[in-house]
This record gives C-alpha cells, sequence and structure tokens, in this order.
C-alpha cells in the first residue's frame, strides 16, 4: 500500500512547481489577514474632538461665507516632523518676555508671536486658552459686536485656542504690529487684501492655508448647525509638528523691538481710582473689569458672564487695561463693516493696579508698533504680567469707581 503511486505524485515532487504552490499559499494567507485589517482598523473621526463636514456651507453673518471644516484627527508625523509637543526651555536670567516683562527662556523671546482672530459672541463661550495669552486686543467689528485678537509668544504650553474667526483689514494691521503670524478662520475681502499687501504671515482655516493646524472641536457644538462656525480651534502640538515645515521665518529680524517697557509696579502714581470699569464699544456692547486687590489684576465680564477659558475653567487676570480712543467709521462697501483707525494717534486710558490715568497712543505706520506715553510725553511703562487692550470708538465713554 505504501508503494503505490497517485497519478499526482510525480508532479508534487517537481520541486519548481512545489515553490509555486507554497508563494501562492503565502500570498493568498496574506491577502486575506490584509482585508481583516482594513475591515478592523479603518480611521475614524474622533466624536470627540472633530466634526464631519456639513452638506452646506451657512452663510457667516460677519459678511464671509462659513468655512468648510478643517481636518479631522491628526495625521501620523512624518520624517522630520515631531510627534509631541515642543517643551518651553527653562527662564534664563535676564530675559523677559516682550509682550509681558516676565522672565522667559532667551530663545523663545525671539519667535514670532501667533496672533490668533476669535470669536467674541455668546455662541462661542466658553473660549479655550485665552488664560494664556499675553495679549488681547478687542475692537468692534459690525452690528455693535466686538471681535478679540489674542497674542501669544509662547504657545508650547497653550493645549487648545479657539473659537477661531475672520479677519478684519484693522485686525491684521495689529496682527502687524507684533510681527505675529495671523491665524484666522475666514475674512473679509479688504481684510484678505491688506494680509497681501503687508506680506502678512497668515494662517487660513477657510482658504485651505496650511489646513493642517485646524480642526473642528465637537465640543463645541451643541446641535445647531450654525453653531460650526465657532468650533474652529488650533492646539500647540499641531503647530508644533507643522509650522518648523513651512516656508515663513519663525523668529524676528534682528532689531526687531515690540515697543513696550515694563515695570516690577506699574500702579500709576497720582493715578484715579479703578476698581470698577466699563468699557463701551457701541450701543449694546460693555466689557467690564474688577479689580482683585488680593492678586493685583483685573477680570473681565461680558454677556453677563465672568470671562473663562475653556481650557482650565479660569478668569484671565490682567494686569494692564489699556483703553485706545480712535477713529470709527462706516467702511462703505454695501455692508455693515467698519473702518478702524489703527495709523497716527490718539487719547486714551491706562490702568494698573486699582488706578488709571490717561494717556497718548501712537503709531508711525503699518510696520511700527504701538507706542505708550504720558500726557507729557514721557514713555509709559506697563506692570509686569498681561494686557487687556479696548479700542473704542471717539464718541463712547468709559466710567471708573
Amino acid at each position: 500500500m505504501n508503494n503505490q503511486r497517485t497519478p499526482f505524485q510525480p508532479i508534487i515532487k517537481n520541486r519548481p512547481f512545489q515553490r509555486y504552490i507554497l508563494l501562492v499559499l503565502v500570498f493568498t494567507v496574506c491577502f486575506i489577514l490584509f482585508l481583516i485589517s482594513a475591515l478592523f482598523n479603518t480611521p475614524e473621526h474622533d466624536p470627540d474632538t472633530a466634526i464631519a463636514a456639513p452638506a452646506l456651507v451657512p452663510s457667516d453673518p460677519d459678511g464671509e461665507p462659513a468655512s468648510e471644516p478643517a481636518n479631522g484627527p491628526e495625521p501620523a508625523p512624518g520624517p522630520g516632523q515631531p510627534s509631541e509637543p515642543l517643551q518651553t526651555p527653562e527662564p534664563v536670567k535676564d530675559s523677559v518676555c516682550p509682550l509681558t516683562g516676565v522672565p522667559m527662556a532667551e530663545a523663545i523671546t525671539r519667535n514670532r508671536p501667533l496672533a490668533v482672530s476669535l470669536s467674541n459672541v455668546p455662541e462661542a463661550l466658553p473660549m479655550n486658552g485665552v488664560s494664556q495669552a499675553d495679549i488681547i486686543y478687542e475692537v468692534l467689528v459690525e452690528g455693535g459686536h466686538t471681535r478679540l485678537l489674542g497674542i501669544f509668544q509662547d504657545f508650547t504650553n497653550v493645549p487648545k485656542v479657539g473659537s477661531i474667526r475672520s479677519a478684519r483689514h484693522y485686525t491684521a494691521e495689529i496682527a502687524h504690529s507684533h510681527n505675529a503670524i495671523f491665524i484666522t478662520a475666514g475674512g473679509s475681502p479688504l481684510g484678505y487684501s491688506e494680509i497681501r499687501e503687508q506680506g502678512i504671515t497668515h494662517m487660513d482655516e477657510v482658504g485651505g492655508s496650511r489646513r493642517e493646524i485646524f480642526f473642528r472641536d465637537r465640543n463645541r457644538v451643541s446641535g445647531m448647525r450654525f453653531e460650526s462656525l465657532h468650533s474652529v480651534v488650533i492646539t500647540n502640538d499641531r503647530v508644533a509638528r507643522w509650522f518648523p515645515e513651512y516656508d515663513f521665518a519663525l523668529v524676528h529680524d534682528a532689531g526687531f523691538k515690540q515697543g513696550l517697557t515694563f515695570a516690577a509696579d506699574g500702579t500709576p502714581v497720582h493715578g484715579e481710582s479703578a476698581v470698577e470699569i466699563a468699557v463701551r464699544f457701541s450701543s449694546h456692547r460693555t466689557t467690564d473689569f474688577t479689580y482683585d486687590a488680593s492678586e493685583k489684576v483685573y477680570h473681565m465680564r461680558h454677556f453677563n458672564r465672568d470671562f473663562i477659558d475653556a481650557n482650565n475653567n479660569e478668569k484671565p487676570a490682567f494686569t494692564n487695561i489699556l483703553i485706545l480712543s480712535t477713529r470709527v467709521s462706516a467702511l462703505g462697501d454695501g455692508t455693515d463693516r467698519r473702518n478702524v483707525v489703527t495709523i497716527g494717534s490718539g487719547e486714551g486710558y491706562f490702568v494698573c493696579g486699582g488706578k488709571y490715568i490717561e494717556i497718548n497712543w501712537s503709531r508711525a505706520d503699518k510696520d511700527a508698533p504701538y507706542v505708550y506715553t504720558h500726557k507729557d510725553g514721557s514713555l509709559l511703562e506697563l506692570g509686569q504680567g498681561k494686557s487687556y487692550i479696548c479700542i473704542i470708538p471717539t464718541n463712547m465713554s468709559v466710567s471708573f469707581s
């Protein structure tokens, strides 16, 4: 029985055919494993961080079309791309942040800051990252509303910033005064024109400019499609991953100065009481500040609620409040957009340590920083710490108590 031969035995013993059969079996097994892997490992959007694109894009009440959603889950890092957020070096003696006067690693002081356009309507609250901005500007836009511009010198420890909104030509001018990298989600036609003409480094979620740094935060959407307009955010890990790959300077040119000077205690001598402050931007938009004497900082309230950072549930603390009065007028382009003058000079107030004084502000041209002086022309020293800067029309009032 063992010596019987089947008709196929000579073929099976043929060594080339044996190798062929083995290769076919190996290929078949690999293909089956590939199909199983694809079936059970298809990537999906993280339901807690990203939102899928809506079928239709609703209109932006500010005048621009709403953006398409940015990228969802982060892609795996490629060659040369760090997979972890950049670490902040230890501060170096005698090196301070040019925006706050607070000790900071010298290498970071040379970085160009980020200027992030932030929504300031109830649907966008609470905001992310505002407690870690070195400077926040508030300025009028359409309909008597305002928009914020957060300036961040060191972004490495800011996990998330948003909601990010569109640019105006004057917010682009303010960002340019800091030689900042301007971060927006959309913009007005004149805003885009200003960005091009001034050569401003610009990251735009709507225009598709380097959209890798943006994503849509599902935590910012509670069911209404309009609220998706307020879901655009950036994160420090995406900035750390992608900025080194982009074709723009990450540090200031030699000799660039922010134009700000600081003192350990910026409380104005002979200043008047400023424990409570109400700054009017329009007939229905007022921002309030209250001085915390124990911490020697101001906290802000708007829309009858505290200004809160959603990242840490903290109230942003500002050592300095600057209120700049300037000319604001209708743009005259058939919309309700404004023109806010940021070049030239004007009057205003400086608030620090529970006291306020009158000051002057000036800015020589679009490449120059803001300069703040006392009424006698001497340079104003801010207190060491963060600043909130209100830019208001000349016909709006400020009250102190």
